[in-house]
């Protein structure tokens, strides 16, 4: 009903369109829409709407860069593959199984962050809690300055800045980073691990009833109107603390059998 008023078509159109020109390693790609809307729906000058927006997109842009044959998802997709053999290999093997091996049925969760999910409350609702468990209280500096820094450094700000100022994924991540050798660890985003509990809780309807992959789409569907975004928060955040546990033992042990092997 909002884009039936042309006025508020045309601030969507108006921009994209920007976006596209101000970002042109980027561009347009089809799902930006679904991003934008919320900010042009919330906030009325169209100007603060924008700088929402690509700010919201320095997050996200790897996910639509394309190169090649390739777009930038799919390496999450890649992360979502490893986090799920990890945490269910019997789902993970079912899948590879049915040709789901690339997770493309992930796809649209990930490059539009459940919107099409979720209803538009519950989308934003789930927005904020991500935020807040990935909050980094340098973030203005790492949007100011491009891209990532360099393990050195987050050392430093890592003692510079209470541990606690950090938003609970973002603690444990950089908890990890301190254990482990350094360069070892890339940290995801959490939104890997929001679309790993999805599968996990859908688990043993996609073991027993998918034969194929639109029946693991049509499964992954019905989640619409019946997720629950709190509850998803929760899972993921325990899902990630086992796959920590996973790369510290990952981390340790093979220099050792690297080592005797030779």
């Amino acid at each position: 009903m909002f884009y039936e008023k042309q006025e508020n078509l045309a601030k969507l159109w108006d921009i994209l369109a920007v976006y596209a020109w101000f970002d042109k390693d980027v561009g347009y790609g089809q799902g930006m829409s679904d991003l934008c809307s919320p900010m042009i729906m919330l906030l009325e000058d169209e100007a603060d709407a924008f700088w929402c927006f690509e700010r919201l997109m320095r997050r996200l842009r790897g996910n639509f860069r394309c190169t090649g044959n390739s777009v930038g998802v799919e390496t999450q997709l890649d992360s979502l593959a490893n986090v799920t053999q990890v945490v269910d290999p019997k789902l993970h093997s079912h899948l590879e199984h049915l040709g789901g091996g690339g997770y493309l049925f992930a796809f649209r969760m990930l490059m539009v962050l459940f919107r099409r999910e979720l209803s538009f409350g519950d989308s934003l609702y789930l927005w904020e809690m991500m935020w807040a468990l990935e909050y980094n209280p340098e973030l203005f500096s790492l949007y100011e300055g491009g891209d990532e820094t360099n393990s050195k450094s987050d050392t430093v700000r890592l003692k510079r800045k209470a541990i606690r100022q950090y938003g609970k994924y973002e603690r444990a991540n950089r908890k990890n980073q301190a254990r482990v050798k350094p360069g070892s660890v890339s940290p995801l985003p959490i939104s890997v691990f929001l679309v790993a509990s999805v599968l996990k809780d859908r688990s043993d309807k996609l073991l027993t009833e998918a034969r194929g992959l639109d029946d693991v789409v049509k499964i992954l569907n019905d989640i619409s109107g019946n997720m629950d975004a709190k509850k998803t928060c929760t899972e993921a955040m325990k899902i990630h603390k086992k796959y920590l546990k996973r790369q510290k033992r990952h981390s340790f042990h093979i220099p050792w059998l690297v080592s005797n092997a030779s």
